[in-house]
């Protein structure tokens, strides 16, 4: 059912059309049940990079109409974006700091080191996910609230947009601009908000179920790591060479 915007009540009709380029929309608490509708997509981004509630009400609650327990398309398309961002991403890094760090990684065929960081950043992705998921129900056990965790899922890809500011550091020099860190704020921050909205949760609980999908995701990495990567010349563990990987 269309919610509104502002203040998260359910509405009948978001707007009422009277012919194709005519619509009215409708209003609610004072205000217009969904203002976004007739915005564009650059107010929306906008709104976005701002954290607004309202942003994330309209595309979690309004924009995507998926009935069943999948993701939307057009997210799960952003969502393989994401991933292929990061790979390049950590693929950047890790050329960076090849000579300071002598990472022996780097002398691997190319085939075989894309592969191997887009493997690394799937597991990533999906432990991310699912410890996500596995807070929120814990967060609501023993309650009769319903959750959908495929919008669980959207709302977490959608609002980690903020990655792809990352690709302005490539502009620069990345080493002496070391600034991805505010970058992974952004995205925390962004993902808090999104959760909140969705799960009508205060701001510090979903703060710490956000806490508990990190750490199973850069446990994630340090296992993959530890497991997997080879490194002949040096005895010391493969998980201390990870600080090229880390965003």
């Amino acid at each position: 059912m269309p919610t509104c915007v502002e203040c998260g009540a359910s509405v009948a009709d978001l707007y009422a059309q009277y012919s194709k380029d005519n619509i009215r929309l409708t209003t609610c608490c004072s205000n217009f049940a969904d203002k976004y509708i007739e915005h564009d997509f650059i107010i929306i981004f906008i709104d976005m990079l701002l954290h607004k509630p309202q942003v994330y009400r309209h595309l979690l609650l309004n924009r995507i109409t998926q009935k069943g327990n999948g993701i939307q398309p057009h997210v799960f398309r952003f969502a393989i974006l994401l991933i292929l961002f990061e790979v390049y991403i950590k693929w950047f890094r890790l050329e960076r700091y090849d000579t300071e760090y002598d990472v022996n990684f780097i002398k691997q065929p190319l085939c075989y080191q894309y592969l191997y960081i887009l493997a690394l950043c799937i597991f990533e992705f999906i432990v991310f996910h699912c410890c996500v998921c596995m807070a929120v129900r814990w967060c609501f056990r023993g309650q009769n609230k319903p959750v959908r965790y495929n919008y669980v899922a959207m709302a977490l890809i959608i609002s980690s947009f903020g990655k792809m500011l990352l690709i302005l550091m490539v502009i620069w020099d990345y080493k002496q601009l070391e600034y991805s860190w505010l970058v992974s704020i952004i995205v925390l921050v962004s993902n808090v908000e999104a959760l909140s909205v969705y799960l009508e949760l205060p701001y510090l609980k979903t703060l710490s179920i956000m806490a508990f999908g990190m750490a199973g995701r850069l446990l994630a990495q340090f296992g993959f790591l530890y497991l997997t990567y080879v490194n002949t010349e040096r005895e010391r563990p493969p998980y201390n060479d990870s600080k090229w990987l880390t965003i």
